[in-house]
């Protein structure tokens, strides 16, 4: 039995921690608008759940004003050294980018992004925005149920590194309900309050390149001093009746709408929501979707895509006559962390937002004296092809959100979940969940998921025709509802508001 979503008339929040839920909604009560509340509840985020989202990671966002019906697009994903390339790293004796070592942190973007959203749209001032995440910093929280997992499924690792400052206490890693505090962290977010820029070029960079030298990594600072979040223009397909907005590259969003468009073709909604033909279909889809994303996909400053084309209908009934001989089905696919949040304001300003440093916890590189967990970003890089490592290059991002409009019924819908290289795949299910299928935004994100691995395997939560997926040749395995397969959050705008929250995390969405 499904939840009911949460109904509101003026503004809500939805995200994967209470008090992050709490931070965004407390801006908009007091008069804030939407972008105010992304910095709240995204700094928040980063102080409660580290080990998906830290300071230390990157940022992505989808931002609809209402007065000017548009929608922007912050890009805060980092880029690597100028001094890193193929023959340095291959150099090294590595013929990939290891997660847990320095090679793997890439300039962390999220600052930045945040304080570029806040200077174009934000209507409060931002360091009164960064009140409430300091203070939880400075005083401490209840640790989560997430985060006290992550500790306790990476003990080996916490205790072997510097983590082990901050989240262990007597030999042990802080369990569910411990108050954790981060008094380093809460110096670092003081000194962004006064000017986010210090992040890049005063104290905290300086700390940051000499940590990471420390630990041989290659990033100096005139990487971070360089650096900017940009502006992108979204890039969109339509799916039915619906507009659906994504992330361009270096952004896999395009995969979403490459799969979208294939999906249309196949008219879903003439097989059973759980049945074998839906899931069956969705993979075929899948397969075809992700080779494009392959093939073509990486930073667009160096690396020519041919993006138009790959996101039309037309290469979607190209993709759909290839034959079994055509696609490959070895195309590994990771389910990796990150956290995401949306958020509407009182004027109907609508922000989906995401932010990550990759693998779970990162690098596993820890700076005490900022109190920043860095991100493993880079390791997501190749030695050859489009995603090929190049100095001062921006990695193919996992990250990436959807808005979606259906002018006919003046609906705006916000969407983002967790979910790796299956994001994709899940922001698919999801959205026919919704349009082909008619659930509500509750039960769309509840409704049991699967995830096919890039091979021929498939793992999927109770509730399928598991027998009827064994007989068209499908490697099943189960697993009880819920489980891991991403933790998601919704929001959808007409005559009311509605807020959805995924029971797979520790997500709250509040409402008013």
């Amino acid at each position: 039995m499904f939840k009911n979503p949460i109904l509101a008339k003026n503004f809500g929040v939805s995200s994967e921690h209470p008090l992050a839920t709490l931070a965004g909604f407390e801006v908009l009560s007091q008069g804030g608008n939407a972008i105010d509340a992304t910095i709240s509840a995204s700094l928040t985020l980063a102080v409660t759940l580290p080990h998906l989202g830290s300071l230390g990671g990157d940022f992505f966002a989808l931002i609809y004003i209402n007065e000017e019906d548009k929608i922007y697009c912050i890009n805060a994903s980092g880029w690597v050294s100028e001094k890193i390339s193929v023959d340095e790293i291959t150099k090294r004796g590595y013929r990939n980018i290891i997660p847990e070592s320095a090679l793997s942190i890439v300039v962390p973007g999220m600052v930045d992004g945040l304080y570029k959203i806040h200077k174009r749209f934000g209507s409060k001032e931002f360091k009164e925005l960064l009140n409430f995440p300091l203070k939880l910093a400075e005083e401490g929280f209840p640790i989560s149920y997430s985060l006290s997992e992550g500790l306790i499924n990476n003990y080996n690792k916490i205790t072997k590194t510097d983590l082990k400052e901050v989240f262990t206490r007597n030999g042990e890693t802080l369990k569910t309900g411990e108050i954790l505090i981060q008094k380093n962290l809460a110096k670092t977010l003081r000194s962004i309050a006064e000017d986010p820029r210090i992040f890049y070029e005063g104290w905290i960079a300086e700390s940051l390149c000499k940590y990471i030298q420390s630990k041989g990594g290659i990033i100096e600072l005139d990487d971070f001093k360089k650096y900017e979040a940009e502006w992108v223009d979204p890039i969109k397909t339509e799916y039915k009746e619906y507009e659906i907005f994504e992330v361009p590259p270096n952004s896999q969003g395009a995969t979403t709408l490459i799969l979208l468009n294939i999906l249309e073709k196949l008219n879903l909604g003439k097989f059973k929501l759980n049945s074998a033909e839906r899931v069956h279909l969705m993979i075929e889809a899948s397969k075809r979707a992700y080779l494009v994303r392959n093939s073509f996909l990486g930073d667009p400053k160096f690396v020519k895509i041919p993006l138009e084309e790959l996101i039309s209908k037309e290469y979607a009934e190209k993709l759909l006559s290839m034959s079994n001989f055509e696609i490959v089905e070895d195309i590994p696919l990771r389910y990796l962390d990150t956290t995401n949040f949306v958020i509407i304001d009182k004027k109907g300003n609508i922000v989906s937002a995401i932010q990550s440093i990759y693998h779970h916890f990162g690098s596993f590189l820890f700076d005490s004296n900022t109190g920043i967990l860095l991100n493993s970003r880079a390791s997501y890089f190749n030695l050859t092809g489009p995603n090929k490592i190049e100095p001062r290059k921006r990695p193919l991002h996992t990250l990436s959100c959807i808005i979606a409009k259906n002018e006919k019924l003046n609906e705006k819908i916000a969407l983002g979940l967790s979910g790796g290289d299956y994001r994709p795949l899940l922001h698919a299910i999801i959205l026919t969940n919704i349009i082909d299928y008619k659930l509500n935004l509750q039960e769309a994100i509840e409704n049991p998921r699967f995830l096919w691995n890039g091979y021929k395997d498939l793992t999927i939560e109770e509730g399928y025709d598991i027998e009827g997926l064994k007989k068209k040749g499908h490697n099943v395995k189960v697993l009880k509802y819920p489980s891991r397969t991403g933790v998601a959050h919704a929001l959808s705008s007409s005559s009311i508001i509605t807020l959805a929250y995924d029971i797979r995390g520790d997500s709250l969405a509040i409402g008013y």
